[in-house]
């Protein structure tokens, strides 16, 4: 494996964790309100 191939599958690792993270915060650049408390677990729809 090439030092470039590994600089590029630890980038996209990189990636996939900090997708991981923000979805488990809530976090979006673009939201109005401003980050969410951290919650446990995956939380869907409330509504039946």
């Amino acid at each position: 494996m090439t030092r470039g191939s590994f600089f590029f599958g630890l980038w996209c690792l990189c990636v996939a964790a900090l997708f991981i993270v923000t979805a488990i915060f809530g976090y979006s650049p673009f939201a109005q309100g401003g980050r969410s408390a951290a919650r446990a677990g995956a939380y869907g729809p409330t509504h039946k």
